[in-house]
């Protein structure tokens, strides 16, 4: 398998990957704060109420993000002769993904929340 046909492969499997897990957050939710699966930052596991906004809203922007790698990844098969260009492609894409995630449900908690994590508003 080459480079481009191994990026292109990964960029797929990652972006069907964050859908599949996304579906699953969004169909059976962390109920309880925990340290093995969730949204696990300092502001998400401040109270229940953190924990389940962050954890929708992250779900939500999974599968979205999901669908936008396996977009990518499928128009990259029709990218002739991208070379290496195309590995660093789909790298930074797949991190990006990653960046955006953690930053936008980071930003969504603290619009909805205070610093003390109570409600600035109902949402």
């Amino acid at each position: 398998m080459s480079t481009v046909e191994s990026s292109t492969f990964i960029l797929l499997l990652v972006g069907i990957i964050f859908s599949i897990v996304g579906f699953i957050f969004r169909i059976f939710p962390p109920k309880k704060i925990n340290w093995i699966y969730g949204h696990r930052t300092f502001s998400s596991m401040k109270n229940t109420d953190t924990w389940k906004v962050a954890n929708k809203y992250s779900a939500e922007l999974m599968i979205a993000e999901g669908v936008t790698l396996t977009i990518f990844g499928v128009l990259m098969l029709f990218i002739p002769n991208p070379g290496a260009t195309s590995a660093m492609l789909a790298i930074g894409l797949i991190l990006l993904s990653a960046i955006i995630l953690i930053v936008a449900t980071e930003r969504q908690l603290n619009k909805v929340f205070n610093n003390q994590g109570e409600r600035k508003y109902n949402v």
